[in-house]
Formats: C-alpha cells, sequence, structure tokens
C-alpha cells in the first residue's frame, strides 16, 4: 500500500507533466516564460526525485524546463 507522500508524488508528477506554462502565465496576467531566443518555456521532463537519482528519502518531483532551468517540489509532512 502506498503512502500518503508517495500517493501525492505521484498525483503532482501527473499534475505537472500536463502543464502549459504560457497558458499558467497568461491566465494570471502575466507574459510567458521565454529563453534566450525569445521561444516559450515549456517543461520538458518530469520525474520523481528517486528517479532523478537524489539521494534522499522525501518524496517530491523534479521539473526540468526547456530552457535548461531545473526545479524541485519537495512533499514535508508537518502534522
Amino acid at each position: 500500500m502506498l503512502s500518503y507522500e508517495e500517493i501525492l508524488e505521484r498525483a503532482l508528477r501527473v499534475a505537472v507533466e500536463d502543464l502549459d506554462l504560457e497558458t499558467a502565465a497568461e491566465s494570471i496576467g502575466d507574459e510567458p516564460l521565454v529563453d534566450n531566443d525569445d521561444e516559450p518555456v515549456e517543461v520538458r521532463e518530469v520525474q520523481t526525485l528517486a528517479g532523478a537519482g537524489f539521494m534522499t528519502r522525501d518524496n517530491g518531483v523534479v521539473l526540468r524546463l526547456t530552457d535548461g532551468r531545473e526545479y524541485t517540489v519537495t512533499l514535508n509532512r508537518y502534522r
């Protein structure tokens, strides 16, 4: 049986894989993210922290963008 953190991690991964950054920016009235060539930045890859090789026991995801930037979203239980 999966833990809460594992279920949330999988849900987060699915949600981020379908994220359209251009639409998200426009929905809040901001300009879309663009790279150095003025091309729209998109989510290129989403992996779990474990799948991306992070040496941690935390659950979360790594977002890799088409402009080369990488971000992590970590799930931490506090209650």
